[in-house]
């Protein structure tokens, strides 16, 4: 099952410069929080993988694999001055999945707190001067998430090799992300905003290697009354090819249906979001996302749709 990474972000707006709220997904473009304030938000995101792809084909699930991801994100946002933002985020993962290996029922139940990201942003190009928006990220993982040995205990079918899993709670090193990011006013109520984010990942404990990711957000949100929003955004994903290390065999591998993503993905995300008293004080947002285009590198597990629930308050 893929590692749930933290562009997770991708779900923490890092805010807020108008009453329309940026779309779900794109990491609130290049807005940043007012000097002084502090902004929670609490993020939910939901998933199941019983679908099996290799290439652009969507093929049989050959193990009958049955996988599900539940991941609530506390983010703690502070502006530090008029450009600049910093953000504290703390995933909670609950991973569960069972297959039949040859003759063999497999399960794997994980939870626990992940590996925290401390992140910035900082405004290169502000709306004020241009009429849009340019912003530069840039995040660092922290290795706080569970990798004990039990993540690398293999199948019954693998006869004693060693088969590292993509199901830890944390990967063990520190990970880096750099981005930039973009937001633009078309007219008062409607925006657009944009994000690219680059994640280097070495490998992780346990000899697994998740690989490093590229990642690109485009969306746009428009105030359909004074209390709701609806947007639209687009997510295209590519991620290199991952690496067991060198104790399992091509065979072994090809075998094995529990696979961090590898290759390329697009999802679109419609969405909703209440703004209660008409400023983005308080804001609770709904999404569904929807894989609309794939390439993977090998047969591998995805999600056809992930469920996103978010809830605001800016003090």
């Amino acid at each position: 099952m893929k590692k749930i990474t933290l562009m997770m972000l991708a779900v923490l707006p890092m805010i807020l410069g108008a009453d329309v709220l940026p779309s779900i997904n794109c990491k609130g473009g290049a807005m940043v929080l007012p000097e002084g304030k502090w902004k929670l938000g609490i993020n939910h995101i939901q998933f199941e993988r019983n679908d099996m792809f290799e290439g652009t084909n969507e093929v049989q699930n050959k193990e009958n694999l049955n996988a599900k991801a539940n991941v609530t994100i506390i983010g703690l946002n502070y502006g530090l001055s008029k450009k600049t933002s910093l953000g504290f985020i703390i995933p909670y993962k609950n991973m569960e999945a069972s297959a039949v290996l040859g003759t063999n029922d497999v399960a794997i139940d994980n939870n626990g707190i992940g590996d925290v990201v401390i992140a910035a942003r900082h405004v290169l190009l502000p709306m004020d001067q241009y009429g849009y928006q340019i912003a530069l990220d840039g995040a660092i993982k922290l290795p706080t998430g569970s990798t004990d040995k039990r993540f690398k205990k293999a199948p019954p079918i693998a006869e004693g090799v060693n088969t590292p899993m993509p199901t830890q709670i944390g990967t063990g090193e520190f990970e880096y992300k750099l981005g930039l990011g973009a937001s633009k006013m078309i007219d008062e109520g409607w925006r657009v905003d944009s994000n690219l984010m680059y994640t280097y990942r070495p490998k992780a404990n346990n000899d697994y290697d998740f690989a490093d990711e590229l990642n690109f957000v485009l969306g746009t949100a428009k105030a359909l009354s004074d209390t709701f929003n609806a947007g639209i955004d687009y997510t295209f994903t590519y991620n290199g090819a991952t690496d067991m290390g060198t104790d399992t065999n091509e065979p072994l591998r090809a075998m094995l249906p529990f696979k961090a993503f590898s290759g390329t993905s697009g999802y679109v995300t419609p969405q909703i979001e209440f703004v209660p008293f008409g400023k983005p004080k308080v804001h609770i947002g709904a999404g569904v996302s929807f894989l609309v285009h794939y390439d993977v590198d090998e047969y591998q597990p995805m999600e056809k749709t992930r469920f996103l629930l978010n809830m605001g308050y800016l003090f």
